[in-house]
């Protein structure tokens, strides 16, 4: 009977347009749906962004078999809810072996959309559970091997090239990639950002190297980290230099999961670690220890350090003056021990710096970490109890700087799911690794509520909503005095078959800043911000997908008179049948009146790149991706993109001015596998 029910899953999915089997890639929707508010949460950084996007990638280069996995495969896929995955555990446990991937479709908690995201990160393997143990004749048979090797350039010319800037105006990024199986990973990543010198009086060299070796699962050595390496733990009120959720459409997915020790090999030049660290299993408990030691770039005039610069651009004088300046040295150990029904576990951590760090002295910086030595500890707990998920972090640092936050997850019924979080960030908590749940990018001076419903009302309808209310007891910067903000969403999803999907999106973020004045202390006054997404895509065919999107927000500072913002936006993705080329085309109109009327715009890009820029003025863009696979080990990727502007004569300032009214862009991509 289960066979039958599996058959007709398959065929009710159409799994042909969903992935391809040939080369499984990425969801941009679902990238999408998580980065564009977690972009506009963290002032236009794509940090969080970037790592998730590498993450993603590796899961989608090793994809877990559900006939071998378990909890601990499973939360390393981000959109996946605690519920899901107890539930296709309980599937998997009583179904083993599972035959098909078209089973998902029969796991309570999992719909058609779900099954979409799900499906390009999975498969069902061999049900053994031993591992071999490694010849020298696997590590040749088996491994997997890339170069690649990328150059962007800005086509106009900028002031900084003109006088400022060292280099030339190429980006180049060369990476060397060596897997065997999951359990050993290398790699060597290089790195010349565009105005950077390569070749020249001033250096001679690349000028950023990053290297790592990881190995998995070795008798009762879970991981080993060598070179450059994230930690995360807890929910990252101590350590985390991976990503976090945050605030997105996944509204009930917004905490941050315990990932541990994995290997590095972005080009972030800050948000890393240096050094060596390892996890020893044993049965349900485990112990990491790490140590880091590396410089990283600062201002130390006379002596003393004002502010750490986390750009990574050394393309001035002034920029190297700056560079490796601050030595950083990070030592730590986490306990955890998990059985069925809770987790608990304890992080410390110890950070030295060779400089004090002194900050320039303003009222919103009081409390921000200013010495040269901190400890800090923690404990995470998670537990369940029936259909409810208990999950937190409590942490302090030494200088009884308080920090915690607790979520509760539950069903009351099968299709409706709910999330309640509470965090509490003192002001005088402010720890440089950490990364959570928030309103601002910083742990710091924050407490609020947040509530996240999703409800599944029928196969094809799906409605997600959040609110979050929050405070800053303290001064922000930009805001001179505590405040109170408050934002939600309302989101429908609708899948009428596999060939169209569509969602609308509506957002109201209510906030207080800063208002011009003629007083000598700025007046601090609301802005009221509502933005609308309605967003479309037709599967016209296994070749052509078609993506429509219509974004429009409406902002009201004050007494000021409202400004508006509008995006229309056209995609068209085809691929040809006779030989391996594919084509990615987008064109887009915007008209946003000021900075905080701007849309962040995710755009597909090639290998390892990303790219969500902030559209602001009144303009048009359009870009071209192209991807053509001339054999099984060689790939050729390309785009070229340009925004044009309507009412302007000049684009950016300072040594990054244009003069004109266009940006063209192009970006170049080459990839060897064997």
């Amino acid at each position: 009977m289960r066979g039958y029910i599996i058959l007709i899953s398959a065929i009710f999915l159409n799994i042909s347009t969903l992935c391809s089997q040939e080369e499984k890639q990425l969801s941009a929707e679902l990238i999408e749906n998580i980065s564009s508010q977690i972009i506009e949460n963290d002032g236009g950084s794509t940090n969080n962004t970037t790592y998730l996007y590498e993450n993603l990638l590796l899961l989608l280069q090793n994809p877990i078999n559900l006939n071998q996995c378990n909890k601990e495969d499973l939360e390393k896929i981000p959109f996946l809810s605690d519920r899901q995955i107890e539930n296709l555990l309980y599937y998997t446990y009583k179904n083993f072996p599972l035959e098909s991937e078209f089973e998902i479709q029969l796991v309570e908690g999992f719909y058609k959309q779900d099954v979409r995201n799900l499906l390009p990160f999975i498969y069902i393997g061999e049900a053994s559970q031993k591992e071999k143990k490694i010849t020298t004749k696997d590590l040749l048979k088996y491994r997997k091997q890339e170069l690649i090797t990328r150059t962007d350039r800005c086509l106009e010319k900028k002031e900084g090239y003109t006088e400022g800037y060292l280099g030339s105006p190429y980006y180049l990024y060369l990476k060397y990639r060596y897997q065997y199986k999951k359990r050993i990973l290398i790699g060597v990543t290089t790195e010349k950002d565009a105005g950077e010198q390569i070749w020249g009086d001033v250096q001679k060299r690349f000028d950023f190297y990053s290297a790592h070796l990881q190995l998995n699962d070795f008798g009762k050595m879970k991981t080993l980290a060598i070179g450059d390496f994230n930690a995360s733990f807890g929910q990252g009120l101590v350590l985390n230099t991976n990503y976090g959720l945050g605030k997105s459409a996944l509204v009930t997915n917004s905490g941050t999961r315990n990932s541990g020790l994995r290997k590095y090999s972005s080009t972030n030049e800050y948000n890393f670690l240096r050094g060596i660290g390892s996890t020893i299993k044993l049965r349900k408990i485990e112990f990491t220890a790490f140590y880091s030691n590396k410089m990283i770039d600062g201002d130390t005039i006379n002596n003393k350090l004002s502010s750490i610069k986390k750009d990574g651009l050394h393309r001035t004088a002034s920029d190297l003056s700056k560079k490796n300046t601050i030595n950083i040295e990070i030592i730590g150990s986490n306990f955890s021990y998990q059985s069925n029904m809770y987790h608990i576990g304890g992080t410390f951590i110890q950070t030295k710096l060779n400089y004090k760090l002194s900050p320039k002295p303003y009222p919103y910086n009081y409390y921000y970490f200013s010495t040269n030595k901190q400890t800090v500890g923690s404990i995470d707990y998670k537990f369940r109890w029936h259909n409810m998920f208990f999950t937190g972090e409590t942490a302090m640092t030494d200088n009884i700087g308080f920090a915690t936050i607790n979520t509760i997850s539950f069903n009351p019924i099968s299709s409706i799911e709910l999330l309640l979080l509470q965090r509490y960030y003192a002001p005088s908590y402010d720890v440089l690794m950490s990364n959570s749940f928030g309103e601002s990018s910083r742990v710091n001076n924050e407490e609020g509520f947040y509530l996240g419903i999703t409800a599944q009302t029928s196969p094809n309808w799906k409605l997600s909503t959040y609110a979050d209310c929050y405070r800053f007891p303290w001064l922000k910067f930009g805001v001179d005095k505590p405040s109170i903000g408050w934002d939600m969403l309302l989101m429908a999803e609708y899948n009428p078959s596999d060939f169209i999907n569509m969602y609308c999106r509506f957002r109201h973020k209510e906030k207080e800043k800063n208002t011009t004045s003629n007083f000598v202390m700025a007046t601090v006054d609301k802005l009221n911000k509502n933005s609308f997404r309605y967003v479309l895509i037709q599967n016209i065919s296994k070749q052509i997908q078609l993506k429509t999107l219509l974004e429009s927000n409406y902002v009201q500072e004050g007494d000021k008179n409202p400004t508006w913002g509008l995006l229309l936006q056209q995609d068209c993705s085809f691929s040809l049948r006779s030989i391996a080329l594919s084509f990615n085309i987008r064109y887009e109109f915007f008209d946003a009146e000021n900075y905080e009327n701007r849309i962040y715009s995710y755009e597909k890009d090639v290998l390892y790149a990303f790219s969500i820029p902030a559209l602001c003025g009144k303009g048009s863009r359009y870009y071209l991706n192209i991807k053509y696979k001339a054999t099984e080990k060689l790939s050729f990727y390309f785009k070229i993109a340009q925004t044009s502007f309507m009412n302007k004569d000049i684009i950016g300032s300072g040594l990054e001015k244009i003069d004109g009214n266009k940006k063209t862009d192009i970006r170049v991509l080459v990839k060897w596998k064997w």
